[in-house]
């Protein structure tokens, strides 16, 4: 069959029209495949499929980029899960952001288990639950940020990222489960929120460096003691009975600022004012000068000088 046209203007034009639609073709053939394996498709290096409620399931990751951005939406349909072992093993990852996905809710068991690049992760407040050992021996990660929205952090979350300094823990997490922070060697200073009513005996075990930041009457508190992990308390006095100056030891010296109070040479008051007050019956008076010597001598009080009281 012939084609004519009416002239060569119309026939370049025909031409760059039809060059055109090959080229995008060709272009979205490139970002789209199918993994005969599973029958996933594959769009933008995500290997992903379409459940039963029209929500996309991200199942794998083709390492085009080291920056990874989990998308909003991939084929029209929101991203509302990461499967289990979806990046397993992935240390080509250095960067990854949930900014995007607005619509995820879960991130699956040991998704990301072994991504050794990653340095940092902000899990933001839409993502309601992570699963078994979803960052598990993530051993880069020095940094990460909870926001308010899971209830629970589980079992070998955050297991083996031994460069882990950092984490932020909402007021929305409950519970902290088994082995979940277990070995991270270099986590220091922790705020638990007085949210938390369970912590698995052995979820910070191997944090040797570990201290915690907590509420007077909390659970991570209790924790802390049983488990013999130093702690601060954020919402009371605390101090050491009978130890008056702040050196941290009880000596003699701590007789003589009780004795200079006593003279207004010099003023307690807070931590210091509770620990020099010996007998705790709320008055400062030469009765706990005396009681702190006894106790420096080796006479038995009947006082706990020298223990660790929270008002």
């Amino acid at each position: 069959m012939k084609v004519f046209y009416k002239d060569n203007k119309t026939k370049k034009y025909l031409k760059t029209t039809l060059f055109l639609i090959i080229i995008i073709s060709l272009t979205v053939l490139s970002a789209i495949s199918v993994s005969s394996a599973e029958n996933y498709i594959v769009l933008y290096g995500f290997a992903f499929d379409i459940n039963t409620d029209g929500e996309a399931v991200i199942h794998g990751y083709d390492d085009r980029s080291a920056d990874v951005v989990i998308p909003k939406k991939l084929m029209g349909a929101d991203v509302t899960l990461i499967d289990d072992y979806a990046f397993f093993g992935d240390g080509a990852i250095t960067s990854l952001s949930f900014n995007n996905a607005e619509k995820l809710k879960k991130i699956g068991s040991n998704a990301f288990f072994g991504c050794t690049g990653l340095k940092s992760i902000e899990i933001p407040s839409w993502i309601e639950e992570l699963s078994f050992g979803a960052f598990q021996n993530c051993a880069s990660l020095e940094d990460l940020v909870i926001q308010n929205g899971i209830a629970e952090i589980p079992a070998q979350c955050f297991y083996g990222c031994y460069e882990l300094e950092n984490v932020t823990i909402p007021e929305s997490v409950t519970s902290i489960g088994d082995r979940a922070f277990m070995n991270c060697s270099k986590l220091g200073a922790v705020e638990i929120p007085g949210s938390v009513e369970t912590i698995a005996e052995n979820a910070f075990d191997g944090c040797d460096n570990l201290e915690i930041y907590c509420k007077k009457e909390s659970r991570a508190r209790y924790y802390a003691e049983e488990n013999e992990i130093p702690f601060v308390v954020t919402d009371g006095i605390m101090f050491t009975l009978g130890e008056t100056n702040g050196d941290g030891i009880i000596s003699i010296s701590d007789v003589t600022a009780i004795q200079q109070h006593l003279a207004d040479i010099i003023t307690f008051d807070g931590a210091n004012l509770n620990a020099a007050d010996t007998n705790q019956d709320g008055t400062l008076d030469v009765t706990d000068a005396e009681n702190l010597q006894r106790y420096i001598a080796g006479y038995d009080v009947s006082y706990p000088i020298g223990e660790l009281i929270i008002i």
